[in-house]
């Protein structure tokens, strides 16, 4: 049984508007195979590192990432500017979970239930105030963003679903798996430009929400079981699957553009 994470149900999203191949998809979330992860991105290895100087959570791989040295092998060696500014990040972090006196009572949190089949992994589950609280913490370049998918301005966020889902999907496992019934979900957000550029933000999520999110949850499941059934849509094209992990086993690969046919 495939457990739709918030992740999943995003790239679903994408598959089924055409903005991702259905036989990455496929590779990626319901074969699980190892060849179709594509690699970091430098913004999202900032992230990486960031969380792992936060926590300690090591990446999928299970290496320890490393930092980007400039004047690598010389007398000068040090860590680059984006790096350093990661180390700064990571300390007003923990000084956040110092002055706020949170207890942090697990990082990399795996949850999972069986109907709906869902799962999720919390970046952190701590203590404060006496409450159990979920925290996921997000390393960006968009921190004031109003027009980006990814932008966190704070005005834009409540239509920014592809963002907020995923407080509302681990609201919802915290109910199933932990029996919390509304478990205070917090971002901290941190700007990749401005150490001192944090946003702490608290979502609160409506019934209806809830409610929508198990309808999706339960309506991906269905299309789901009938996409790996009667197998999904590949949508090749030149750039995509030139950057494709899994373009050298692909049938459907391409070398050349399509031809794109416009009626007017």
């Amino acid at each position: 049984m495939v457990k739709i994470s918030q992740s999943l149900l995003k790239a679903y999203v994408d598959y089924l508007q055409n903005k991702e191949c259905g036989l990455l998809f496929n590779a990626k979330y319901i074969v699980k195979d190892p060849e179709a992860e594509t690699p970091p991105t430098d913004a999202m290895k900032l992230g990486i590192y960031f969380e792992y100087l936060c926590t300690g959570a090591l990446p999928k791989n299970g290496k320890v990432p490393e930092p980007e040295m400039a004047y690598k092998g010389t007398a000068r060696e040090r860590l680059s500017v984006d790096y350093e500014r990661v180390q700064q990040s990571a300390e007003v972090f923990k000084s956040i979970i110092k002055h706020y006196d949170i207890k942090i009572l697990q990082v990399g949190m795996a949850l999972e239930t069986q109907s709906p089949a869902m799962s999720g992994v919390i970046d952190i589950f701590a203590e404060w105030d006496g409450q159990k609280v979920f925290i996921d913490t997000k390393y960006t370049g968009l921190i004031d963003d109003k027009w980006s998918e990814t932008g966190w301005d704070l005005e834009s966020l409540p239509m920014k679903d592809s963002l907020m889902v995923q407080g509302v999907q681990y609201k919802i496992l915290a109910q199933k798996c932990l029996g919390i019934e509304d478990i205070p979900f917090y971002y901290f957000v941190f700007s990749s430009k401005n150490p001192k550029d944090v946003k702490i933000i608290k979502q609160t999520v409506d019934e209806s929400r809830i409610a929508a999110h198990l309808l999706a949850v339960g309506n991906t499941a269905e299309r789901l079981r009938n996409d790996i059934k009667n197998g999904f849509a590949a949508l090749p094209s030149l750039k995509k699957c030139s950057e494709c992990p899994i373009a050298h086993k692909c049938p459907s690969k391409v070398d050349y553009p399509l031809v794109d046919e416009v009626y007017y």
